[in-house]
Order: structure tokens, then C-alpha cells, then sequence
């Protein structure tokens, strides 16, 4: 299988049976969607795109015909969507906001779906304040994942945009947060998802200062490029929604809160440092430092 490379992660992937693994490609969700099955599973890889391009015809929120969007403009959301919608917003709570799903008027206020731009404090003041439609960007392609891998028999590999889901065991890299095609630590994933959160790879410059279109739900401000924190959790909605909550905590909240709730998190930070929770010192198995510039701390 080639090397994937994506928004925030390059991914060096290695299937464990690589002589029997067919690999398919397709556009989704804006980003390029990759899946790997043995040879005898190959039709579950069109069961797998067909159920994210379900997924994606009503979450997302750049259709106006979508679900998601009538249910910003007031509608009744199905069962499906409302279970989905009510376990993001326990996520929301249990992070102390930090990740919330209800940021699409703080994204269009600091226009991060196009060049971006510091919105006046007042704007940020009344985004906050109306905090209701649903943005789908920190935990749509998570749901997709966990879904598509149900429409697969089998050792399998899902590679969406960056972010996996394995059924059995692959050899993964995660890339420098500064250049997505140098890999910086390498280690196995069993039975599980990563998803890796950064910065740097969109923003934008205002008053001498550079933005990220990661955005703090709780202030309402556009964070910094700060290096990247990926999450290795057993489903792939769990890892999205986990990976961008602690970004915004920052690495000495992030470390402290997945410390405190048994969470898998890596952190690559700007002084090249590589941080890791406890629970992902058991998790990342194999974990191998390839850039020399970077060292482990704690």
C-alpha cells in the first residue's frame, strides 16, 4: 500500500498481509477516503463507500439540502442524526467545552471556510452567545469510519483523510505538524483508531499574528499553530471528537485531562518535544522515534 498523505497527517501504512490486500480510493467528504481489505472481502469496500457517501448526503453542512443543514435551519432531526448529535454534545460536556459541535457561527464569523479574517470582539462576543447550528468538521468523518468498518468483513484498513481505523494490526507513522510528508514517530495500531489534530496546516496572518482555523469554543478565539496531539481510542468517533478537544486544551491541560480519563494522546510540540499520556504509553505499541530532531519527554 502507498504512503497516504493528508490535512495534518502522513500516514506510512503497512497492512499486515500486503501480498493479499486490495486497495480502492475515492473522493469524499472533500478529502480522498482509501480502504484496504483482504482479498476475499473486496465487496465490502463498496459497501463501505456507499455508506460514507450516505453519511456525508446529510451531515454534511456545505450541502443546503443536507439533514444537518435543515436542522440548523430549525427542522426535526431523524433518530440517527439526533443520537449522533446528542453523543457529541455529552462529548462537549464532559470536555468542558472544549470540543463542541455547535461552532458553525464562530467559524463564519472568523471565515475559516475561506481565507479567514479576525472577526471585532463583539462578533465573537455574539457567536458565543447564539452557540446553536452544528458544524460536522471535528467528528463527521469519525462516525463515517466507525460505520464503514461495520460494512467490511474481516482484517481491514481505512485511511479518511488521515485519520485510521484498523481491524488487526498496522504500522503507522504520524508526521511532523510543520510538513506532513516527514514522519516523526512510528508505532503499531491494533483494533483501533488515530486521529491526529494540528494547526499548522491552514491559517492565515492578522496583526502580525498567525491563526489556525482551529477554533477555542470556549472563548470564541482562533488558536495558534501549536504542533499536533493525536488520539488512538477502540472507535473512530471517540478519537475525532478526542483529538480536536485536546488541541484546544493545549499539551499540559490535554495531558492532565486524558491522564485523568485514561485517553491514548500523543503530543509532537513546537519545541519538538513527543508527550505521552500513560495510557498511550501502553497503547502505542512498537512506538519508534524516526526524526532526530525530536526527543521524549517525560
Amino acid at each position: 500500500m502507498r504512503v497516504a498523505t493528508a490535512l495534518f497527517v502522513a500516514l506510512a501504512v503497512v497492512p499486515a498481509n500486503t501480498e493479499a490486500a486490495t486497495n480502492r480510493a475515492r473522493y469524499l467528504m472533500g478529502t480522498v477516503c482509501e480502504v484496504a481489505v483482504a482479498e476475499n472481502a473486496e465487496s465490502g469496500i463498496e459497501r463501505a463507500f456507499a455508506e460514507a457517501e450516505r453519511i456525508e448526503g446529510f451531515l454534511s453542512t456545505w450541502k443546503p439540502e443536507s439533514e444537518m443543514s435543515r436542522v440548523n435551519a430549525g427542522a426535526e432531526p431523524s433518530a440517527e442524526l439526533a443520537e449522533l448529535l446528542a453523543t457529541t454534545l455529552a462529548w462537549s460536556k464532559k470536555t468542558g467545552g472544549a470540543f463542541d459541535p455547535r461552532v458553525r457561527s464562530l467559524i463564519d464569523v472568523w471565515k475559516t471556510r475561506e481565507d479567514g479574517a479576525v472577526p471585532a470582539p463583539e462578533r465573537i462576543a455574539a457567536a458565543l452567545a447564539n452557540k446553536q447550528q452544528f458544524e460536522e468538521g471535528a467528528f463527521g468523518k469519525g462516525y463515517a469510519l466507525d460505520r464503514m468498518l461495520a460494512r467490511i468483513d474481516g482484517d481491514a484498513m481505512i485511511d479518511f483523510g488521515g485519520q485510521l481505523l484498523v481491524r488487526g494490526s498496522h504500522r503507522v507513522a504520524i508526521a511532523d505538524p510543520a510538513d506532513r510528508d516527514k514522519p516523526v514517530i512510528e508505532l503499531t495500531l491494533t483494533n483501533a483508531s488515530l486521529s491526529t489534530s494540528s494547526g499548522s496546516e491552514k491559517t492565515f496572518e492578522a496583526g502580525g499574528r498567525r491563526f489556525s482555523h482551529i477554533l477555542d469554543p470556549r472563548t470564541g478565539q482562533a488558536l495558534p499553530p501549536r504542533g499536533s496531539v493525536s488520539v488512538i481510542a477502540e472507535d473512530a468517533l471517540t478519537a475525532d471528537i478526542l483529538s480536536t478537544a485536546l488541541y484546544v486544551m493545549g499539551e499540559d491541560d490535554g495531558l492532565r485531562w486524558a491522564n485523568a480519563h485514561g485517553v491514548a494522546a500523543l503530543y509532537l510540540t513546537p519545541n519538538h518535544h513527543v508527550r505521552l499520556s500513560d495510557a498511550a504509553r501502553e497503547r502505542a505499541r512498537g512506538l519508534a522515534i524516526l526524526d532526530r530532531n525530536y526527543t521524549l519527554k517525560d
